[in-house]
């Protein structure tokens, strides 16, 4: 069996919290692209820089981390019907939120400390088995957290 892909997602705190409640996630604005690279049993993990998309308040957390659960990518309707956006299902777990400025000093990906916001300017971006370990520990995920080793 292949080991599970690990992914860091970036959105809105506020956007991750409704995918959380309705098991699902979803990147780049609901592009098809972004969301079928995903894979059942793939880890993700989402990075908040602010509670509202677009707004000033900033968050800088780790706010959700959880698994691509089973099946396809899935069409949606947002904006009112208006706008048709892909996602997927997911399973999310309880976990803490996680101060970006306490990993940032031990993630590999991250190069020139001085321009990490650079690394997070992608909606959706591999990260290495080890990074995501770094994540999920600040997160407290505990025993089922498993990288199919």
């Amino acid at each position: 069996m292949t080991a599970p892909t690990c992914w860091i997602g970036v959105a809105a705190r506020a956007h991750v919290m409704v995918g959380k409640a309705d098991g699902f996630v979803m990147f780049a604005h609901g592009k098809h692209s972004a969301v079928k690279q995903l894979r059942p049993g793939d880890w993700f993990a989402y990075y908040a820089p602010t509670e509202t998309l677009g707004g000033k308040d900033t968050v800088r957390r780790f706010v959700g981390i959880g698994t691509i659960d089973p099946g396809e990518p899935e069409p949606t309707q947002m904006m009112g019907g208006t706008i048709e956006a892909w996602m997927r299902r997911a399973t999310y777990l309880d976990v803490q939120e996680a101060d970006i400025y306490l990993l940032l000093p031990q993630f590999d990906f991250v190069t020139d400390p001085a321009h990490w916001g650079m690394y997070f300017r992608k909606s959706l971006f591999k990260t290495s088995a080890a990074d995501f370990s770094r994540i999920a520990d600040a997160m407290g995920v505990g025993p089922q957290f498993n990288l199919g080793d």
